[in-house]
């Protein structure tokens, strides 16, 4: 088998790793790495709003598998083959649900054939992006197949709201083929007036340390915590996306001549990497309107690491922690909250344009995130940038949208 090439991204962890020892604080409480391989956890479990469902805090998310040029061959076979472990891992630990998307490639059969005779065990959110009733009937009727199974238990619109998939899941849920209907979205206002109108049994959003109000300029501008809030009244169920911010760290932990960065690093050779990210999840499960986070894991031991999470109580050293990444990361790290598009004058897709660069940068899905800049009209593109700033006026993070606009079409084109 030919080996990766060097530039190829690695596991959310095994950067950090590289670069900092396992050995944890006594003020962290926490087990070696080696033990918590062989030590269930204490998995807990929440309400799902009116669904009635119990889900698991954490459980398997899959955008790992965008398509089959995901991260190089090599690396999304790796993935694509330990699948089927990762979910032993997280299902021996507690762990009970498994979300992804028909248009993750072949995840849904790999989960359901990882999914063989515990099928009563496991909750399944699965997604689709048509939006016609019939073409969404088909899918379904697909992802059925691919799971081997009789219903889906959470279907969902993915990436907004769809009047055709509100239309099919009706139907889907009478044929009894499906039990719940959601939507995802990266914007919280998208959300509102269906959660409002109490046409969701649950939304995928966006959640993490990073789109706390502080690390902006202007106080509570996405609205986050008022929309889970108003979940937990309508009682529908709340499902964060990207706890750990959509594995943002090695685009710039290279660069440890920035002090932010260095800083950052010394502290994970004092309390480990991998508490890092257990804060990520402790932060995001102590909100009370939150049910469960949907956790990219590209390692069994991944799994093994995110439940170890599961029931600590989240210090001062898991808030410093946090601190110092969303100190280093703040100005490279776009929150997809669209204030800027409004501002621009040639009506470029920012913040599109932005997670793409993210795919290609951060996730290293480099062909995924050329083929989806690809697919924008060219009058969207970065091309057509004036570079007249309107953009980084607008954005609460002060982001240098310009220069990265550039970048984005110069690494995407």
């Amino acid at each position: 088998m030919t080996p990766p090439p060097n530039d190829l991204p690695v596991s959310r962890r095994e950067f950090l790793e590289k670069s900092s020892t396992l050995a944890v604080g006594a003020m962290l409480g926490a087990t070696a790495a080696d033990a918590a391989d062989k030590t269930p956890s204490d998995m807990k479990y929440r309400r799902f709003g009116a669904t009635g469902l119990k889900v698991s805090e954490i459980g398997l998310g899959c955008a790992s598998g965008l398509k089959s040029q995901v991260l190089g061959p090599f690396l999304f076979d790796r993935y694509r083959e330990q699948l089927p472990a990762i979910v032993d891992r997280l299902f021996e630990r507690g762990g009970n649900f498994v979300a992804t998307s028909q248009s993750y490639h072949d995840t849904e059969e790999i989960l359901g054939k990882a999914l063989k005779g515990r099928r009563k065990d496991a909750i399944i959110f699965t997604a689709t992006s048509k939006s016609q009733p019939k073409d969404v009937i088909a899918a379904c009727e697909l992802s059925l197949k691919h799971f081997q199974t009789d219903y889906i238990d959470c279907y969902f619109s993915h990436g907004d709201w769809r009047d055709g998939f509100h239309e099919a899941a009706q139907t889907l849920k009478k044929q009894g083929k499906i039990r719940f209907s959601g939507m995802s979205c990266h914007v919280p206002a998208k959300h509102r007036p269906h959660v409002e109108a109490k046409e969701l049994d649950f939304i995928f959003q966006p959640y993490n340390y990073m789109a706390l109000a502080k690390w902006t300029e202007k106080i509570d501008l996405n609205g986050i915590e008022e929309l889970f809030a108003l979940c937990k009244k309508q009682d529908i169920g709340v499902i964060c996306m990207k706890p750990m911010t959509g594995h943002f760290i090695p685009n710039w932990a290279k660069e440890a001549s920035e002090p932010k960065v260095a800083k950052l690093m010394d502290e994970l050779k004092q309390f480990g990497a991998h508490n890092l990210y257990q804060a990520f999840l402790l932060w995001v499960l102590k909100n009370p309107n939150v049910c469960c986070a949907a956790v990219g894991m590209t390692t069994p031991h991944e799994a093994v690491e995110d439940c170890a999470a599961i029931g600590r109580k989240f210090t001062r050293v898991h808030e410093r922690l946090l601190d110092l990444y969303a100190a280093a990361a703040t100005k490279d790290y776009c929150r997809m909250c669209e204030t800027c598009q409004p501002s621009c004058p040639a009506g470029i897709a920012i913040a599109d344009i932005l997670r793409f660069r993210m795919y290609y940068k951060n996730y290293g899905h480099r062909a995924d995130a050329r083929e989806l800049y690809a697919a924008l009209p060219e009058s969207k593109q970065a091309s057509a940038c004036t570079e007249c700033g309107l953009c980084q006026q607008a954005c609460p993070n002060k982001l240098a949208i310009v220069s990265k606009l550039k970048e984005a079409h110069g690494l995407l084109a």
